[in-house]
């Protein structure tokens, strides 16, 4: 994804990725991303949790344009409590 999301830059438009893997992901050299510690498969969370995925989106795209140093990785605190689906 990261190859991608540089050849995208290239053109002129900003990329942002959710990780899960953020030492994998600075190896990938993205842009720039916001990590979500919940498990794999994951990435906004558990299915049923709109609120929660929202606000990982809203998180995402406010990143994006805030973020001028290639390269960062945000962590949010997202998922490190959160380990298991609700019920």
């Amino acid at each position: 994804m990261g190859l991608v999301q540089r050849a995208i830059e290239q053109a002129g438009i900003a990329t942002i990725s959710v990780t899960m893997a953020p030492e994998l992901t600075r190896r990938v050299r993205v842009p720039r991303a916001v990590y979500a510690a919940f498990p794999l498969g994951h990435p906004f969370g558990f299915p049923g949790e709109a609120f929660r995925q929202r606000e990982i989106l809203s998180r995402m795209l406010r990143e994006a344009a805030g973020i001028r140093e290639p390269g960062t990785i945000v962590d949010p605190g997202y998922g490190a409590a959160e380990d298991t689906p609700s019920t």
